[in-house]
C-alpha cells in the first residue's frame, strides 16, 4: 500500500483540543506547568512530545500517555519517510520503465514517476533492500564472474539490470521457488533422469510442463515458468538457492511454443550440470558475447541430449511438414523442437514449419 507523503504533527491534536476547550495557549501552558513557547512549538511541530510532557498532557487532556507517544512516533516516522523519499527520488532514472510497468502489473507498487521517491522505495521494498546502495551491492555479482549466472537470451539483445532483478525476484515469490528451499539436489540422479525427460519432451501436451516440474523436483531441481516483463529478451536462466539447489527459470516467450521451451530447458540443464560453482552470471555488455564458453557448452549439451551424436544434420534438406514430422519421430524429438533447430541453424526459412509447434500457453503456472 502506498504510504501518504505527509506527516501529522502531534501538536495538531493538541491544538484541536485547545480550540474545543476554548482555551488559550498560555492557559494550557499554565495547566501543564511549562512555558507558552513550549506549547506553541509543540502545536507547530517544532518541539517533540517527550514522555514527561505526555504524562502531563494525559492529566490535563484526558488523552492517554500512550496515545501521545504514538502520535509523536508516527510523526517522526512520517518525517523520516518523507526525507527518505526525497533522497531516493534522484535514483528513479536508474529504474527501467519496463521494470516499473512490470512491478505495477504484479502489484508490487501503485506509484508512478510523478512520485519518484515512493516508486524507488517500493522497488527497494520488493527487492528486500534497505537502500539503493544495498541493491547495487546485492546484485553486483550478477554482472561478474565467468560462471556466475547462466542466461539464454536473444542474440545481440541487451538486458537492463532492474528488469532482470525484478523478474528474478518475482520467481522467489512463487510456490515452486519456496518449495525448492527444502530440496536436496543430486547431480547423479539428474543425469540418470535425462533420458526420461527427453522421452517426455518428445510428446508435448497439456501436462508436459507440469510433468517436467515434478520430475525435476524429484532430483532436487526447481523448474519455474515466470511471466516476464514486456519485451524481455530472455528465454531462460539458471540460478541457485544458497548455492545448493539449482533453479531453472523460464519466461515462456515466443508464445510458449514447445520448440523454444524444450530447447531452453535442456540448455539450462546443461548449465546446471556443467556450472563448476553454481553462482550467478549474466553479460550485460552490449557486445555480442552470447557465445561464451558456458553458452557454447550448454548448447552442445542440449544438442547432444536431444539429438544425439549426429545433431540436427539429419534435418538438412527437409522442407515439408510431413518430412520434418517423420524425421523428428525418427530422432525421438517433437516436430516443434526439430523446427526450432532448423530455424536456428538456417536449415529452414522462418516462415516454414511453424504449424508444427505445440502451444503450451496456459499448461503450467508457477
Amino acid at each position: 500500500m502506498t504510504k501518504p507523503n505527509y506527516a501529522v504533527a502531534p501538536g495538531e491534536y493538541l491544538e484541536e483540543w485547545i480550540e474545543d476547550q476554548g482555551l488559550s495557549q498560555q492557559q494550557v501552558a499554565n495547566l501543564l506547568g511549562c512555558s507558552r513557547k513550549q506549547v506553541n512549538e509543540i502545536v507547530n511541530g517544532r518541539a517533540p512530545i517527550t514522555a514527561d510532557t505526555a504524562i502531563r498532557l494525559e492529566r490535563v487532556t484526558g488523552i492517554p500517555l500512550d496515545s501521545w507517544m504514538r502520535y509523536e512516533a508516527a510523526y517522526r516516522a512520517g518525517l523520516a519517510r518523507i526525507k527518505d523519499e526525497e533522497d531516493l527520488a534522484s535514483r528513479v532514472g536508474g529504474i527501467d520503465g519496463g521494470a516499473v510497468t512490470y512491478l505495477r502489473s504484479i502489484g508490487a507498487t501503485t506509484a508512478t514517476k510523478a512520485r519518484p521517491g515512493q516508486l524507488v522505495s517500493d522497488f527497494l521494498t520488493f527487492h528486500k533492500c534497505g537502500t539503493w546502495e544495498s541493491y547495487e551491492h546485492l546484485h553486483e555479482e550478477t554482472s561478474t564472474g565467468d560462471y556466475a549466472l547462466a542466461a539464454l537470451k536473444d542474440a545481440g539483445a541487451t538486458l537492463d539490470r532492474t528488469l532482470l532483478t525484478s523478474w528474478l525476484r518475482a520467481a522467489e515469490l512463487t510456490e515452486a521457488f519456496e518449495q525448492g528451499r527444502s530440496y536436496s539436489y543430486d547431480a547423479d540422479k539428474l543425469r540418470d533422469l535425462l533420458p526420461q525427460l527427453r522421452d517426455r519432451a518428445a510428446t508435448p501436451d497439456a501436462t508436459l510442463l507440469h510433468d517436467m516440474r515434478n520430475m525435476l523436483a524429484d532430483v532436487g531441481v526447481v523448474f519455474a515458468v515466470v511471466e516476464p516483463p514486456k519485451k524481455f529478451p530472455l528465454l531462460g536462466m539458471t540460478r541457485w538457492i544458497d548455492k545448493r539447489v539449482p533453479v531453472i527459470q523460464q519466461t515462456g516467450r515466443w508464445g510458449k511454443k514447445d520448440g523454444f521451451v524444450i530447447w531452453t530447458l535442456f540448455h539450462e540443464l546443461g548449465h546446471v550440470l556443467n556450472d563448476p560453482r553454481g553462482e550467478m552470471h549474466l553479460e550485460y555488455s552490449t557486445e555480442k558475447k552470447r557465445n561464451s564458453a558456458a553458452e557454447k557448452n550448454a548448447n552442445a549439451f542440449a544438442m547432444g541430449v536431444l539429438f544425439g551424436e549426429a545433431g540436427a544434420t539429419p534435418l538438412q534438406g527437409l522442407s515439408t511438414d510431413r518430412e520434418i514430422t517423420d524425421a523428428a519421430r525418427e530422432l525421438g524429438v517433437s516436430p516443434g523442437v526439430a523446427v526450432h533447430q532448423m530455424h536456428r541453424k538456417r536449415y529452414l526459412p522462418y516462415n516454414f514449419g511453424n504449424k508444427l509447434f505445440v502451444d503450451l500457453t496456459g499448461t503450467f503456472h508457477s
